[in-house]
């Protein structure tokens, strides 16, 4: 086994690590690496560098760069899709085969970043006392990014909680640690549910308030709470989702943009409400491979706004900003493209977590608790948008109703739409249809990808997911 003594040179392994992706699936990495980065770990630095590292993994083109927030989108009703549209155009036509490329590619990004958490968390050093609290932050970070890893991973590749009235139905596999001769197989989503939630709240439990880093593009305390609302949310625990809600909401670290300046928030490079967002600087944006270029004219343009989601809003509602009119574009295919990511250069970040998002989180928790509080927390975000906008009144299912349309306006184009459906067991409908595929009924085997050819080949404990 090889001893690596050299600070330098492990940070060079672990970089390159992060940067190439591996010739064998994760599960079958060489004990060398996994082991060589547990006993590398030897000082603060390094474990400052390697965390780094994972957050420059996330912005990978097949991750939060690009397709984990694209996929699920042009798969739903909020995307119509370019007749130029050659990327995601299998997804969008429901037409993937295990041999897919994006969902191999983001497999493996996932399971890299996990191996990675994993050799940090494990590591078993002697920390200094003057700098044990920063070790505590880091590990605690680290604890919260394999959460999210595992949160993504189970969205994207297994079906949603409620799913099955247990959530026995297969997740991911968890794995925590390395073994060189593990072949796992895949735990049920309840599993995979039940680690996100220890490692957040454990992690939760070690991060400081103020962000490693100085902004926003690594984990605070705070953060972390509003990533583990949303999880409780998509696991239906109504409570724990208000609760970890209203404290985020209430630590005013956060403050909503106004009304004159919201729009120009999402070219500024910076938001007050932005809680946790993945950087895109000019030494780790995807460039060319950028999400926004999916959208805009500069890039590729190969996805449009549906008509549908144009049309929900009011005259007035700054957001309409969003939606430019392009005269170039005709028939079903006009009139508008979408810029919620205008840098044809592809140094946008991606907004994980918004102030807007709590507020909707608590908004839905209370509605489907029969909570009308909820209408205030819908009002909020409304009358940013539009200050005319009338005060919510429905009750019962049409204020949930109510909450979901809020959640349709503002958080679409960020990667949640398809789940939202999914969660509410609602059929995909497409009533502007520019794919071959314009109704996707609840359930449906299709809505989550295909675990990857390669991996079922390498793991016979590997289940595939059905419908590939």
């Amino acid at each position: 086994m090889r001893n690596i003594q050299s600070k330098n040179l492990f940070l060079l392994v672990i970089l390159s690590l992060m940067a190439v992706s591996c010739a064998e699936d994760f599960l079958e990495l060489s004990p060398q690496q996994s082991v060589a980065n547990e006993e590398a770990l030897l000082v603060l630095d390094d474990f400052n560098s390697s965390v780094t590292a994972v957050y420059n993994g996330l912005s990978d083109a097949d991750y939060y760069g690009r397709y984990f927030v694209l996929v699920p989108d042009v798969m739903s009703d909020d995307v119509k899709q370019h007749p130029s549209a050659n990327r995601a155009k299998d997804y969008a036509e429901y037409t993937a085969r295990i041999g897919d490329g994006i969902a191999e590619e983001m497999w493996q990004e996932m399971w890299e970043e996990i191996n990675n958490l994993n050799s940090i968390i494990n590591a078993q050093v002697d920390i200094p006392a003057s700098v044990q609290d920063d070790y505590n932050h880091i590990i605690g970070e680290a604890l919260v990014l394999r959460g999210l890893v595992y949160f993504d991973m189970v969205r994207m590749f297994a079906q949603h909680y409620s799913f099955t009235a247990d959530a026995s139905h297969l997740g991911v596999p968890i794995v925590l640690e390395f073994d060189q001769l593990n072949e796992p197989p895949r735990t049920s989503v309840k599993a995979v549910y039940d680690q996100i939630i220890s490692d957040m709240t454990s992690g939760i439990n070690q991060i400081t308030d103020d962000p490693r880093s100085g902004s926003t593009a690594t984990l605070s305390k705070t953060a972390a709470k509003a990533l583990l609302a949303r999880v409780y949310l998509y696991k239906d625990d109504l409570g724990n989702a208000e609760s970890m809600a209203t404290e985020v909401i209430n630590s005013s670290k956060y403050t909503l943009e106004d009304n004159a300046n919201y729009l120009d928030s999402w070219s500024s490079g910076y938001s007050s409400e932005s809680i946790f967002e993945i950087s895109m600087t000019a030494s780790d944006n995807r460039g060319s491979d950028a999400l926004g270029r999916m959208y805009v004219v500069e890039g590729y343009g190969d996805y449009l706004p549906s008509n549908d989601i144009v049309s929900l809003y009011d005259e007035g509602d700054v957001r309409l900003g969003w939606f430019i009119e392009d005269e170039f574009l005709d028939g079903d295919y006009a009139p508008f493209r979408m810029n919620k990511y205008p840098s044809a250069a592809g140094d946008d970040n991606t907004r994980v977590m918004r102030l807007s998002e709590v507020y909707l989180i608590r908004a839905e928790a209370r509605a489907r608790q029969n909570n009308n509080d909820a209408q205030g927390d819908v009002d909020i975000i409304r009358q940013r948008a539009l200050p005319s906008a009338p005060a919510v009144t429905a009750t019962g299912q049409d204020l949930i109703d109510e909450v979901m349309l809020e959640k349709r306006k503002e958080m679409c184009f960020e990667g949640q739409r398809l789940w939202d459906l999914m969660r509410h067991k609602r059929d995909i409908v497409r009533t502007q249809c520019t794919s071959s595929i314009c109704t996707i009924t609840y359930p449906s085997d299709r809505v989550v990808l295909p675990i990857p050819e390669a991996e079922l080949d390498a793991n016979p404990n590997m289940q595939p997911n059905p419908g590939y």
